[in-house]
């Protein structure tokens, strides 16, 4: 049952269509928020996931659909234009867009590099620049980046992902310098092994790196999309009003080593 937290609220989440934003996005639609998701794809990864929209519609939860990549300065514009021009106001940004590929540093390809750096990370900064005129103007203003475990700590064959998540942290920590004195929170989340569809094929076939994640995991689990859902939650509502600047760990103990 729904407790309300984020009522009447506007919440946009990019990659909002699969995996860990899937699940934001439908948890803040179930604690009152109207949710625009902004994604390159409307339907999720994997088959087997649901659709976020019917999630939302299973809440009754106000939704809006804007295809949208991060990595573009006109598209991140309009996706905040849209949210405006749809539900009046924003007040809570989740910069959740990501991409991934595994290489050594030596091999990294430069096309590679780019994307990674530009979607994780010239795409949060867009998507916040865009944002922060509309955040300023909200009482409940919240930026919440999606970082990584490997924005804390390094992992091996990702050289261009570690650079773009180490980024994204400390990011977060210069725009809740910039933005203390407008009252807008800006945080971020670092997940461990989630499992989504970003992973699912090294965890279905690699069983050396699936041992090296469960060996470096205290937590006898991996995680779920929900348990950042969670987090993000607690990021989005009032409970962390007084929580600015700080990278929360969600990786079963990842980082705690």
């Amino acid at each position: 049952m729904s407790t309300s937290r984020l009522a009447g609220r506007t919440a946009v989440v990019t990659g909002a269509s699969s995996g860990i934003g899937n699940a934001i996005a439908a948890t803040f639609g179930r604690e009152g928020a109207n949710v625009v998701v902004a994604d390159v794809r409307r339907e999720p990864k994997l088959d087997a996931e649901t659709s976020v929209f019917e999630k939302l519609a299973a809440v009754d939860a106000d939704s809006t659909f804007v295809e949208t990549d991060v990595a573009s300065e006109e598209a991140t514009q309009a996706v905040i234009d849209r949210a405006v021009d749809e539900y009046d106001s924003l007040d809570v940004l989740v910069n959740n867009a990501g991409i991934y590929h595994q290489f050594q540093t030596h091999e990294t390809p430069t096309d590679v590099w780019d994307d990674i750096l530009d979607v994780n990370l010239k795409g949060t900064f867009l998507t916040s620049r865009a944002a922060l005129p509309q955040l300023r103007e909200s009482e409940n203003g919240k930026i919440i980046n999606l970082a990584s475990i490997y924005g804390l700590v390094g992992g091996e064959n990702s050289a261009a992902y570690c650079a773009s998540k180490g980024g994204v942290a400390n990011l977060t920590r210069q725009m809740a310098l910039d933005y203390a004195a407008d009252e807008i929170n800006v945080n971020a989340l670092a997940p461990g092994i989630i499992k989504t569809a970003q992973n699912a094929e090294w965890r279905e076939t690699d069983d050396e790196l699936l041992a090296d994640w469960h060996g470096a995991t205290p937590w006898p689990r991996f995680g779920e999309p929900d348990d950042v859902a969670d987090a993000a939650l607690f990021l989005a509502s009032e409970e962390s009003d007084f929580v600015t600047g700080h990278v929360l760990s969600v990786d079963g103990g990842w980082t705690a080593r």
